[in-house]
C-alpha cells in the first residue's frame, strides 16, 4: 500500500467513526427531547399513549415482545430490567388502546439472600428516579401527579418468591388541559371575563379539549397537539403549536389564509409551570397591526392548585394609536372527574 492509499483509508476510517458518534449523539438528543415529564415512566420509557407507540419505545430500549392475552388487553415482553432479566406485561384500555399499566416480574428466587439483595437493588434504582418510596403493608410505593409505582415481593406457593414492580399510569394522555397549566382530572372550566381563551371549555376523560370547530388535529406520540384546523366566520385557520424543552407551550400560531390574518401568541412561565405572561401579535398581510401584553397575578386557588381568581394586567397597542392599559379581574369555576 502506498502512502496516498494509506492516508486515504485512515481518513475514511476516522470519518466513519465520527459519523457513527454523531449519529449516536443525535439519537441521544432525540430521546432526551422526547422525554415527557407529565407521565410515569419505566427506565426512561413513557408509559402513556397508544400501545403501538409504547411498544416501539420498549423495543428501542432492548425489550422483546413474545405474545399477548386472548382478550387483547395485555402484551408480554422480555428484557433486562435495570440489567436483570425480567418479564413485562403491559395492559391497555381496549376501547381507546391507550396504555394503563405495566407489570414487571423478576424471579423466581429460592434463597432469601438473593431475593433481599435484588429487592434492595431495585428499590435503590427506583428511588434514584422517583425519590424516597414509602413503605406500606410490606410494599414500597411512590405516588406522583401522573402515576404510581409499587415494588412488592410475592410468594409463589412452591417455596419460591418473585419481585414485582407495578407501574400505574394516572395522567391524561392528551395534554390539552395540561399545557394550559391545569392540574388534575379537569372536566370543565368556566371563566368570567375570559381573555385570550374560551369562556367555556370541556375536556374528555383522556384530557382532550372538546371543540367541534377544531378538526384535523395532529398529536405527537405523547399526546401534545401539534397542528389543527379551526373553523372561522371567514373560512378556516391553521393552528400550530410549539413547545419548549420542558414541554410547555411556547408559541401558538394561527393563520387565516382567507382573511390574510396571522396571530402569534408567546408564553412565559413561573417556575411552578403556570403562565406568568403572554404576548400576542396580530398581523394583516405580514404587517403587525396590534400587540397585546398580558400579565397574570393569581389571587386564589382550589384544592388541586388551579387558580380560581386572577388579576390580569393587559396593555395593548394598535397601528396609529397610543398604548393603553387596563386591569381585568377574572374568576373561574372548575369541575373535575372523580
Amino acid at each position: 500500500m502506498n502512502l496516498n492509499s494509506y492516508l486515504f483509508s485512515t481518513f475514511a476510517a476516522v470519518m466513519k467513526k465520527i459519523q457513527t458518534l454523531l449519529c449516536l449523539l443525535l439519537l441521544a438528543l432525540s430521546l432526551s427531547a422526547q422525554e415527557d415529564p407529565r407521565s410515569i415512566d419505566l427506565m426512561g420509557v413513557a408509559l402513556e399513549g397508544p400501545i403501538d407507540s409504547v411498544r416501539q419505545r420498549l423495543l428501542g430500549v432492548g425489550f422483546h415482545e413474545w405474545g399477548g392475552s386472548d382478550d387483547g388487553e395485555d402484551f408480554y415482553f422480555r428484557g433486562n430490567y435495570y440489567g436483570i432479566r425480567a418479564k413485562l406485561m403491559v395492559s391497555i384500555d381496549v376501547g381507546s388502546r391507550l396504555v394503563t399499566s405495566a407489570y414487571v416480574n423478576i424471579g423466581p428466587y429460592s434463597t432469601e439472600k438473593m431475593l433481599e439483595r435484588n429487592r434492595q437493588y431495585f428499590l435503590n434504582k427506583l428511588q434514584q428516579v422517583y425519590g424516597a418510596l414509602t413503605q406500606r403493608d410490606g410494599a414500597w410505593v411512590y405516588i406522583g401527579d401522573y402515576g404510581s409505582v409499587k415494588l412488592s415481593v410475592v410468594d409463589n406457593g412452591n417455596g419460591s418468591r418473585d419481585i414485582r414492580v407495578l407501574y400505574l399510569s394516572q395522567g391524561a394522555y392528551y395534554k390539552d388541559a395540561a399545557v394550559m397549566g391545569l392540574r388534575g382530572p379537569v372536566q370543565e372550566v368556566v371563566t368570567e371575563n375570559a381573555v385570550a381563551e374560551e369562556q367555556f371549555m370541556h375536556f374528555d376523560i383522556y384530557g382532550q379539549l372538546e371543540n367541534p370547530e377544531m378538526t384535523d388535529r395532529r398529536y405527537d406520540a405523547y399526546g401534545y397537539l401539534r397542528e389543527a384546523r379551526l373553523t372561522e366566520q371567514q373560512g378556516y385557520s391553521l393552528v400550530t403549536y410549539e413547545y419548549d424543552s420542558r414541554w410547555r407551550l411556547a408559541r401558538r400560531t394561527l393563520v387565516n389564509p382567507t382573511a390574510g390574518i396571522r396571530y402569534v401568541n408567546e408564553y412565559v412561565y413561573h417556575d411552578t409551570g403556570e403562565v406568568a405572561s403572554q404576548n400576542q401579535k396580530v398581523y394583516e398581510h405580514d404587517k403587525c397591526v396590534m400587540v397585546i401584553d398580558m400579565h397574570n397575578c393569581y389571587l386564589t386557588r382550589d384544592a388541586q392548585g388551579n387558580w380560581t381568581s386572577n388579576q390580569l394586567t393587559l396593555s395593548y397597542w394598535e397601528t396609529g394609536g397610543q398604548r393603553q392599559q387596563t386591569i381585568v379581574l377574572q374568576k373561574r369555576t372548575i369541575a373535575y372527574y372523580e
